[in-house]
């Protein structure tokens, strides 16, 4: 098996594989006996037809699929572990050449880890406290001109505020088909949700003036941030150490008080996600906190 990798922008791999002739062969063996043996032909009792009757009645395309799916299945993963590739999304892929009797290769394109510069957040933290006084305190005047009653002296900036502060003056580098699949998971749930309502998405667009490539790119907005921010947070967990340990986490899972959901979160991979959990609120308290040491 020969493997190309090539370095795109934005975080991205190309990888170009070409799997042997004889593999190639050997896969469409192997599906071509399972159709033989699964085969119910009118003559024959099941899986007794002789091969060149099932071969002859066949969907060659489907077939030749089917050995394409088969051979990704099992030499995609292998390439990973090979080269030691960790994607952050599914692959995009593109087959170069298929045809029995030569080499398969195929191209996959996956979106790896992106490089995260984090803005000072120290300082842009300040600068949004400032600019949150300055908003407040020409509010206030106005109200004052009206003869309106000031009930709000202070404004402290929210987690949300301050990630997305932080986040504006951060970079980071992230590729097309991550910011995609995590529009497409915000869509399909968006939709999901206004049916449960009863409600129609057309009608819905309607009412609000909107188009559908207006929904995408909403979505696809916030699917943005989303990434970034995700990003933003696990570069400051591991600059401020803020890492969860095994003892906190034992610990949030036991004062769930639920017997089964408690076993289910510390036995499987539902820990990482507790994990996870815990150091982000680590970080947004941190963030919080620096917010009132500069207040």
């Amino acid at each position: 098996m020969d493997i190309k990798v090539e370095k795109l922008p934005n975080s991205e791999l190309k990888i170009v594989a070409t799997i042997e002739k004889s593999k190639v062969a050997a896969s469409y063996e192997n599906i071509v006996n399972k159709v033989i043996s699964e085969a119910d032909i009118k003559g024959f009792r099941k899986g007794k037809a002789p091969r060149e009757v099932v071969i002859e009645k066949m969907d060659i395309s489907k077939i030749h699929g089917e050995v394409i799916s088969d051979l990704l299945k099992t030499y995609y993963p292998q390439i990973l572990k090979e080269k030691s590739i960790f994607p952050y999304s599914n692959p995009k892929l593109d087959v170069k050449e298929f045809e029995l009797g030569n080499d398969f290769v195929f191209e996959a394109v996956v979106a790896t880890k992106p490089e995260v510069k984090v803005g000072d957040y120290k300082k842009i933290i300040k600068k949004l406290i400032e600019e949150k006084k300055k908003a407040l305190k020409k509010d206030n005047e106005e109200k004052v001109k009206e003869g309106l009653e000031v009930t709000q002296t202070e404004s402290e900036p929210t987690a949300e505020e301050i990630v997305n502060a932080i986040s504006e003056e951060s970079k980071v580098d992230l590729s097309e088909l991550m910011i995609n699949e995590e529009t497409d998971r915000l869509l399909e749930r968006f939709i999901n949700q206004i049916k449960q309502l009863n409600l129609n998405v057309d009608s819905l667009l309607k009412a609000q003036n909107k188009t559908y490539d207006d929904l995408l790119q909403d979505h696809k907005k916030i699917a943005e941030n989303n990434i970034k921010s995700e990003f933003i947070l696990n570069e400051i967990i591991k600059d401020q150490k803020l890492e969860a340990s095994e003892d906190e986490i034992v610990e949030f899972v036991n004062n769930l008080g639920d017997e089964n959901l408690k076993n289910q979160l510390l036995n499987t991979s539902e820990k990482w996600y507790v994990k996870t959990m815990i150091e982000k609120n680590k970080a947004l308290d941190f963030l919080k906190n620096l917010g009132k040491d500069e207040k």
